[in-house]
C-alpha cells in the first residue's frame, strides 16, 4: 500500500498542470485581495497598519482554499484510474479494495497538507517583502497542526464529493465549481457580514467559514489585539464577527464549538461516503 501511496505522490508533484491547477482558486482569490479587495476593505477600516490585520485575514481564507482543491485535485486521480482500468489492474495484485482506497484518501490528504504549508509560505514572504509583515515562526507548530486537520475535513469532502462522479471529463467541471465557490464560502472575496442574512446561513452550512475562522483566530490574534487595545468594549468583537474570524449563531462561537463543528462534519462526510463506496466498488469489480 505505501508503494501505491508513493505513486500517487509522484503523478501528482511531477505534473506541472497538477500544481497549478490544484491551487488556481487559492491563487485567484490572493491576486483579487492584492489588486481589488484590499484598498475597498481598507477604506472601511479606521485604525493605522490596516495590513497587519488584513494580510493574515486574506492568507487564512486562502489556506482554506488551498485546501479545498489540492485535496480534491488529488483525489481525483482514484477517478482517472477507475475510467482507464488501471484500478482494477491493482486488484489483480495483492492489494484489496479498500487498501487502495485508503492510499487514495491517505495520498489526497499528504498533498492537502503540504501544499497549505506551501502556500503559507509564499504568502508570507510576499507579504512580509511588500508589506513588512512578520512572519510568525512561534506559531508554525499550530499552524502545521491546523493545516493537518484542515487537509483531513477536506479530504472525506472530496471523497463524498467524487463518490458521485464516473467519468473524467466530469472533474473539470467539478473542481470549477467547486474552486469558486470555496472563496466564497471561505469568506475570501467578501467578509461575512457584508452579504445578506441568507448568504451568511448558506455558508455557514459548510466546513469552509470555520476552517478559515480557525485559521483567523491563530495568523489574526496577536495583530487584533494589538489594534484593539485600549478599544471601547464590543469593537474588537464586532470586528471579529464582521470579518469571520469568529462566526455567530445565536451567540458567538468559541473555538472549541468551532473545532467540533469541523469533526461533525468530517463524521458525516465520511459516514456518507462509505455508505457511497459500495456502488464505486462495484464499478471497478465488474471490469475484472
Amino acid at each position: 500500500m505505501f508503494g501505491f501511496i508513493k505513486r500517487n505522490l509522484q503523478l501528482f508533484f511531477t505534473s506541472g498542470s497538477n500544481l497549478f491547477f490544484s491551487v488556481l482558486g487559492a491563487l485567484i482569490s490572493f491576486v483579487l485581495y492584492i489588486v481589488f479587495l484590499k484598498m475597498n476593505m481598507a477604506s472601511s477600516l479606521t485604525f493605522s497598519g490596516k495590513s497587519a490585520v488584513l494580510d493574515p485575514w486574506v492568507i487564512s481564507g486562502t489556506l482554506t482554499v488551498t485546501a479545498v482543491t489540492t485535496t480534491l485535485n488529488a483525489l481525483s486521480q482514484m477517478i482517472h484510474d477507475r475510467e482507464t482500468g488501471t484500478l482494477a489492474d491493482f486488484l489483480m495484485t495483492k492489494l484489496a479494495y479498500w487498501q487502495l482506497q485508503t492510499a487514495y484518501l491517505v495520498s489526497a490528504f499528504i498533498i492537502g497538507w503540504l501544499m497549505q504549508l506551501v502556500m503559507a509560505i509564499l504568502m508570507y514572504a510576499y507579504f512580509a517583502m511588500v508589506d513588512g509583515l512578520s512572519i510568525p515562526w512561534e506559531l508554525a507548530p499550530q499552524l502545521i497542526g491546523i493545516a493537518g486537520f484542515s487537509s483531513l475535513v477536506w479530504t472525506a469532502f472530496s471523497l463524498l464529493c467524487l463518490s458521485f462522479v464516473k467519468r473524467v471529463d466530469t472533474l473539470g467541471k467539478l473542481g470549477t465549481i467547486v474552486g469558486t465557490a470555496a472563496g466564497f464560502f471561505a469568506g475570501v472575496y467578501i467578509p461575512i457580514d457584508s452579504v445578506p442574512s441568507f448568504a451568511q446561513t448558506l455558508m455557514k452550512l459548510t466546513p469552509a467559514p470555520y476552517d478559515a475562522a480557525i485559521y483567523r483566530q491563530l495568523l489574526m490574534k496577536t495583530a487584533l489585539t494589538d489594534k484593539f487595545n485600549g478599544a471601547v468594549q464590543g469593537q474588537k468583537m464586532a470586528f471579529e464577527t464582521a470579518f469571520g474570524v469568529r462566526l455567530k449563531w445565536e451567540s458567538v462561537l468559541s473555538l472549541n464549538d468551532v473545532y467540533g463543528v469541523m469533526i461533525a462534519f468530517l463524521i458525516g462526510f465520511v459516514i456518507v461516503a462509505l455508505l457511497l463506496m459500495r456502488r464505486s466498488r462495484k464499478q471497478v469489480m465488474v471490469r475484472i
